[in-house]
């Protein structure tokens, strides 16, 4: 069965961090799948061809989660498993992490590696905007313009998301809302237009609900 709610990133963001005249560059995208991480990682790759590794983790899927990590040439374990660390930590899926690094010539040490990693990876999911989405129902709801604000209003009060109002003939207002809720979302239209609105429904969307 399909996720109905999860937690990623809102889109893609880059931070550079410097630790002892290593530069770690850490880029981070929400993607839906391992072919879309894996080509995400050929992008940084084919980006910064000079540098020494490219550090990654990913969780990306939807029926079946892939998890990936790779330390890159790095100390087994000091790299690739705390940018993955992060990601769990967060409770993020569908989200791809890529650490950079220049070397600076002065060796950090295993436990400065770690920390360099996760200080990175932590960073650059912050500059990405880690938010909530959820799989939600598409209805157009078309109803008498005498009618529209008053059921916007009561739409809102009770929780649904609103699109932008279609203006036509008479004002289509698109109405996002979880599967189970439709019957609801029937009544409020019958109960606000006295029975005289139109409910149809679109089809489903991946849609940002909230900030994590």
């Amino acid at each position: 069965m399909s996720r109905q709610t999860w937690n990623t990133v809102e889109k893609t963001a880059r931070i550079e961090y410097e630790v002892k005249k290593s530069v770690f560059i850490a880029d981070v995208a929400p993607v839906a799948t391992g072919e879309e991480a894996t080509d995400f990682l050929r992008k940084i790759k084919k980006e910064f061809p000079d540098a020494r590794h490219h550090v990654y983790a990913y969780r990306a899927g939807d029926e079946t989660l892939e998890q990936r990590y790779s330390d890159d040439g790095e100390p087994s374990g000091t790299a690739g498993m705390p940018v993955l660390d992060v990601l769990l930590h967060k409770e993020l899926d569908n989200v791809i992490c890529v650490v950079t690094r220049y070397f600076g010539g002065i060796l950090l040490g295993t436990g400065g590696l770690t920390r360099a990693y996760s200080t990175a990876a932590s960073m650059g999911i912050e500059e990405a905007h880690p938010c909530k989405m959820a799989v939600l129902e598409l209805y157009h709801v078309q109803l008498d313009y005498s009618v529209s604000e008053k059921f916007q209003y009561a739409a809102k009060k009770s929780a649904f998301a609103l699109g932008d109002i279609i203006y036509e003939a008479t004002p289509i207002v698109p109405v996002y809302c979880p599967k189970d809720e439709k019957e609801k979302l029937i009544a409020l239209v019958n109960d606000v237009t006295a029975g005289r609105g139109k409910v149809t429904h679109i089809g489903s969307s991946a849609t940002r609900i909230e900030e994590k």
